[in-house]
């Protein structure tokens, strides 16, 4: 067929162009019986669209290398608060790493960390009827002297839901015959609740101490087998909490 290179590619171009180029452009399918004239519109419509293609091409690859100048340009985020990176204790770190300390005192040897179940926190905490306890974890840590040590970590849902969780564990206490149970002192900018407790040890009555303290919604208690507080505490202080 003069005029038209191949009669299967002028099947193929009628079939595909027809309803939209030539329905849209001159409303009528008579000109399929002009041969050589449909050819001339087939080139030239070709034509255009590889140079459409090829300038949205061009379009697309400058958009994505704009958009990576953009991206390697945009200024540092300026962190000042607690929990910026570089400005101490982090509670995205989650707490496992945060019951692990990084500055430990003097004497102080960090073993290891075990994972806390939510179960496990319950039943420890007397605070079964507590909701919003997600988990946590448990530092390990021996002392010069040969006393075990720990640094809890409790994840809840909420602040509200620690505040409930520590509510639970101190009603779980009753009142010293001598002495107060509770003592609130300061470190680290905050306040926490010294717990006393006793033990009984060879027929005397040995006191063991522990510090509790909220976090956002993380809860800490650091706790040990002395009976000197000032070594609990000065443990506390180290978590930078």
């Amino acid at each position: 067929m003069k005029g038209f290179p191949n009669p299967s590619l002028l099947l193929f171009f009628e079939f595909t162009f027809a309803d939209t180029f030539f329905t849209d452009t001159f409303k009528s399918r008579r000109l399929f019986y002009d041969l050589p004239v449909l050819f001339r519109i087939y080139k030239i419509k070709v034509k255009f669209m590889k140079k459409s293609i090829a300038l949205i091409s061009l379009l697309a690859v400058l958009m994505i290398a704009f958009s990576g100048c953009v991206d390697n340009n945009n200024p540092a985020v300026n962190e000042t608060g607690p929990d910026a990176p570089g400005s101490g204790a982090n509670t995205e770190e989650g707490a496992a790493a945060m019951s692990e300390l990084e500055n430990l005192p003097a004497g102080f040897e960090y073993l290891a960390s075990l994972p806390l179940s939510a179960d496990e926190i319950r039943k420890d905490y007397k605070a079964e009827n507590v909701s919003g306890i997600l988990g946590g974890s448990e530092g390990m840590y021996k002392y010069s002297d040969g006393s075990d040590f720990y640094v809890d970590v409790i994840e809840c849902e909420s602040s509200s839901a620690a505040d409930d969780l520590i509510f639970a564990y101190k009603s779980s206490f009753k009142p010293l015959n001598v002495g107060s149970r509770f003592v609130e002192e300061s470190f680290n900018g905050h306040f926490a609740v010294k717990i006393t407790e006793y033990a009984t040890i060879g027929g005397d009555d040995v006191p063991r101490y522990s510090y509790i303290w909220k976090h956002e919604n993380y809860i800490f208690v650091v706790f040990g087998n002395s009976d000197d507080s000032s070594t609990v505490k000065e443990l506390a202080e180290a978590t930078g909490y």
